[in-house]
């Protein structure tokens, strides 16, 4: 019999753009229709200046410049970024494909760096992600992201109120606390996820059903996700690390180097995660066949007792005339007493076994 073959699934890179010229940017990742939301942060030491909407105008050169647009599914706004500064048409056509691995990449007149943020939803016990664009330039950091709603208010807290060393340093610094605050979050869905499991193997030791089988399967494929989102990064900080540029100024460096244990850290939980879900499986299974076990030995023991009762039943139950036995007077209450007493002995011996 011929196999059939599995058909591959169309990414939407290979539906949308597979015909077009390299640096055609084009907009690849789910239907957005909701009106793309911009923000403009300017702060230095002393001042602090919070705007709706995108105002590259206002761009200073002794303050950090935070330009964030949600939505990248605008391809007019991204080339008017572009073109106030000089970004390559290859970079802003990666920024409008939503389904890129997690990288860093070192241009002329940027950093770029693509991170995926991710949540955990507990009630679809799955993971959200969603994919963030961060460019550090010469006079401001700009993200872009996919839709409104983010992991960063924690940033903006600290911009606004002037605490920690946010206000006093320089755009560098911005960039890294965007990177960590993401990186930070990761710990919180993974923790989630952890979380769940220990629910899960409670669940399966203790009444497996065929539902958690299906949670398990689940959780592979989350877990998988998760992996291709976070692994990608341990490279992609290192290079932060390793490759000098003009940048990013050598004692943020070391800020780098925290960030890039903690993707470590992250990564070897997930690894350990994965290790512990196979083994629900196998739990699942052993519990099963166990429970299975039980089941069998109660309907082997009853069976056991039964065999010479139905035997002595079967045997007077024969339609010959000489059977002496059943001319007693008391041959029923023999019968049961006899009956009795195969069924307390069997009882004793299986007790005696300890097969009960």
């Amino acid at each position: 019999m011929k196999k059939p073959r599995l058909r591959r699934r169309a990414t939407p890179k290979s539906r949308n753009s597979v015909f077009q010229p390299p640096g055609t940017i084009s907009y690849v990742g789910e239907d957005r229709t909701e009106k793309v939301h911009t923000e403009t942060i300017l702060y230095d030491a002393k001042e602090y200046t919070k705007l709706e909407g995108i105002f590259l105008e206002r761009l200073e050169d002794d303050h950090v410049n935070w330009f964030n647009v949600d939505g990248v599914h605008e391809i007019d706004l991204l080339e008017k970024v572009g073109s106030k500064f000089h970004l390559h048409h290859l970079l802003l056509e990666d920024i409008a494909n939503t389904t890129q691995r997690p990288k860093t990449e070192f241009y002329e007149e940027c950093i770029y760096q693509c991170i995926k943020m991710i949540s955990y939803d507990p009630v679809e016990n799955d993971i959200n992600q969603e994919q963030v664009s961060i460019l550090l330039t010469k006079d401001a950091v700009i993200t872009f992201q996919e839709k409104t709603g983010d992991v960063f208010e924690n940033i903006r807290e600290r911009i606004e109120q002037s605490r920690g060393r946010i206000r006093y340093s320089n755009n560098d610094y911005l960039f890294y606390a965007l990177i960590d605050s993401i990186i930070d979050h990761y710990f919180i869905a993974v923790e989630q996820i952890g979380e769940y499991l220990d629910e899960l193997e409670d669940e399966i030791f203790d009444e497996p059903t065929k539902s958690s089988l299906e949670r398990v399967q689940k959780n592979k494929r989350m877990l998988l996700t998760l992996r291709r989102a976070i692994f990608p990064l341990r490279e992609s900080i290192s290079r932060l690390l390793k490759e000098d540029s003009k940048f990013i100024e050598p004692q943020i460096k070391s800020y780098f180097q925290d960030a890039y244990d903690h993707c470590i850290q992250i990564t070897e939980t997930v690894e350990s995660y994965r290790e512990i879900n196979g083994g629900l499986r196998d739990m699942y299974l052993s519990s099963v066949s166990h429970k299975m076990n039980q089941i069998m030995q109660v309907l082997t023991i009853m069976s056991s007792i039964f065999i010479p009762l139905t035997f002595i039943a079967g045997v007077y139950g024969m339609n010959f005339d000489n059977i002496p036995e059943l001319h007693w007077e008391d041959g029923y209450m023999y019968f049961w007493i006899f009956s009795g007493l195969i069924f307390v002995v069997l009882l004793g011996y299986f007790k005696w076994k300890k097969w009960l």
